[in-house]
């Protein structure tokens, strides 16, 4: 079976990915000469580039995640292509494919735009409905909390945040508050303990409390209102899926890094997007200068592989850590509290699902972990099969159920590594 591959000239230009940064105390100054590039503050003394370091090993019960091989390029300017393994079953992988663009919504288009499957770091299937192409970008909704996460994890290396140590947010922090001891591994496990749930607060009739965040009375200071929710539950005990804790953890990452909206777009340009080569990434700002990072972020499917490569290669891209080790680990961990199946820190994964949450890939390894947005956004990372699939649409006339059975279809079509643990 032929792939279906299009414009195969990549035209992202060369990146350098060696680059410095300045901290000062724990702030890392950037834009504050009125540029979008990093510059130096002038007090500062210490200066860092990405480290260089080597994998880490898999935590205890997890798959470990496989190295990039040394006669394959990483993508941060061209993707490489290769056809599929040979053992792979085409006809059940085409068949896969025609499933989940068969299902046409308005406009008599496609509900799935745009489908990726990139093994062994090279490309081997990539597919578009009418009218998209390799340089149409996505809303990737809730796919963005994992970009947060990553962002979280450059400032966890850089020694600007720790995972159990309070987060810095400014309506917390009067002496008799008890939000000021949540701490950031709660708050990327979501086990906060605040009422902020996307639909268990809120009024149901304006989308619940995610709806009034994102349209609206917290639309134009989305951080303030998601800050003004109280403590229901000891933190660390009960799992809730939050935007509104996103939000306030793009908050925590934005004042942590520079005083504006320029500096913190400075910030993730140069410390994520240009190091692996998502040039057409988009993050969307809100009116006070903090970026949405629990649901408006924009990308093309090449740039979606791109961020799941970084983290099916524990962090590492070309030789350089990029995420802290073992970053990618706490992501694909279980957050360990009773009402919790599926979700890890801002990731979900294939185990078994309590109540509101669902099964990821039926029938697929356990080591699945998925970043996934609304409308069926998908970054699924397989360890086993050396192996990501990028899925992105609609959902007019599809459901989850049906998209997740379907990513299970595609994952069939490729062999189970008789070396590879589930």
């Amino acid at each position: 079976m032929p792939r279906t591959i299009l414009h195969p000239a990549e035209r992202i230009g060369a990146i350098g990915i060696s680059i410095l940064l300045a901290l000062l105390s724990t702030s890392i100054a950037y834009g504050v000469d009125g540029s979008d590039h990093p510059v130096r503050a002038e007090s500062a003394e210490i200066t860092q580039t990405i480290q260089a370091l080597p994998p880490s090993e898999a935590g205890p019960g997890l798959v470990p995640l496989p190295e990039q091989a040394g006669d394959v390029p990483w993508p941060t300017e061209v993707w490489p292509e290769a056809e599929p393994d040979a053992d792979v079953d085409r006809e059940a992988l085409a068949l896969a494919a025609d499933t989940l663009f068969a299902s046409i919504g308005r406009g008599d288009v496609s509900d799935t735009r745009a489908l990726l499957i990139v093994q062994h770091g090279r490309i081997v299937f990539e597919r578009y409905a009418e009218g998209f192409g390799r340089e149409s970008r996505f809303h990737t909704w809730s796919l963005a909390k994992s970009w947060t996460h990553a962002l979280a994890g450059i400032l966890v290396r850089r020694g600007a945040l720790a995972l159990d140590s309070p987060v810095a947010v400014p309506e917390w922090q009067s002496e008799d508050d008890p939000r000021r001891d949540i701490t950031l591994r709660q708050m990327l496990n979501m086990t906060s303990g605040i009422d902020n749930g996307d639909f268990s607060s809120g009024n149901p009739k304006t989308g619940g409390f995610v709806g009034e965040l994102l349209f609206g009375a917290g639309a134009q200071n989305p951080n303030a209102y998601a800050a003004n929710r109280p403590l229901i539950h000891p933190p660390g005990s009960h799992w809730a899926y939050s935007t509104a804790t996103t939000t306030l953890l793009a908050g925590v990452i934005g004042r942590a890094v520079a005083a504006d909206a320029k500096g913190r777009r400075a910030f993730i340009r140069a410390e994520l997007l240009l190091p692996i080569g998502a040039e057409h990434t988009i993050f969307e700002f809100d009116p006070t200068g903090h970026f949405l990072g629990g649901s408006h972020i924009y990308a093309t499917a090449r740039d979606l592989a791109r961020f799941g490569l970084l983290y099916l290669r524990d962090g590492l891209w070309d030789q350089h850590r990029i995420l802290p080790e073992g970053w990618v680990d706490f992501a694909r961990s279980r957050a360990p509290v009773e009402n919790n199946g599926t979700h890890g820190a801002h990731f979900w994964l294939n185990l078994e699902p309590k109540e509101h949450q669902f099964v990821l890939m039926p029938g697929g390894p356990s080591s699945v972990f998925e970043a996934s947005g609304n409308n069926g956004q998908f970054v699924a990372i397989v360890p086993t099969h050396d192996l990501l699939i990028v899925r992105l649409g609609e959902m007019q006339s599809t459901d989850w159920k049906a998209l997740n059975m379907g990513l299970s279809k595609l994952l069939e079509a490729f062999p189970m590594p008789s070396t590879s643990a589930r």
